[in-house]
């Protein structure tokens, strides 16, 4: 669009510039042909026919010159076309590359809030593990308190079971006393009354 402003402006110079140049020229001609001291028929004449010629000239190069200016309007109007497809090559891209870009930001923003869901999930499992950890730390220590427990009571039950053993060999051994004392009582008894008998 400025383009084709600037050579239509640029036209417009021309032409005013030729426009007057040809005013001019006739005003000194006519000023010249006029002038009493130096006015002559052949001279008017002559400045009559050199006027003509320079009309003439000014209206060839007049015609050349709007024929140049229309061929450069009509390349700075296709100029301008080009430009102007381009230009809106150029927004088609850039609506495009803009679309593209939210995408990504989009995309982006997904990730960052993946990725901070993660590392919140991330930290709940490591406390998760820390927690597990000592609580498998504690049974440990239970069961290796049990373990000694167990031990412990398992030799105080092998020393039960000795003692009672024991126990029971003393009762049978004192059976045996008390039978042996039972039969001597026995024999005892039946020798005293003997005694008596024969006595």
């Amino acid at each position: 669009m400025a383009r084709s402003n600037l050579a239509q402006n640029t036209c417009n110079w021309i032409v005013a510039l030729l426009t007057l140049w040809s005013m001019v020229s006739l005003i000194v001609i006519v000023v010249w042909a006029t002038w009493a001291p130096l006015a002559s028929l052949a001279q008017c004449r002559a400045a009559h026919r050199a006027l003509i010629e320079k009309m003439e000239g000014a209206k060839v190069m007049k015609g050349k010159e709007q024929d140049v200016l229309k061929s450069a309007l009509q390349l700075s109007s296709k100029n301008q076309t080009r430009l102007q497809e381009e230009l809106e090559s150029i927004l088609e891209s850039q609506r495009e590359t803009n679309a593209s870009l939210t995408k990504t930001l989009q995309l982006q923003m997904i990730l960052k809030e993946n990725v901070t869901a993660l590392e919140n999930q991330r930290l709940r499992l490591h406390s998760e593990h820390a927690r597990l950890f000592s609580e498998l730390a504690q049974q440990e220590a239970l069961v290796e308190t049990l373990w000694v427990n167990l031990t412990s009571e398992s030799h105080h039950l092998d020393s039960c079971e000795a003692l009672r053993a024991a126990a029971n060999s003393q009762q049978v051994a004192a059976e045996s006393q008390r039978k042996a004392c039972e039969y001597k009582t026995t024999y005892l008894v039946k020798q005293i009354e003997n005694c008596k008998v024969n006595g």
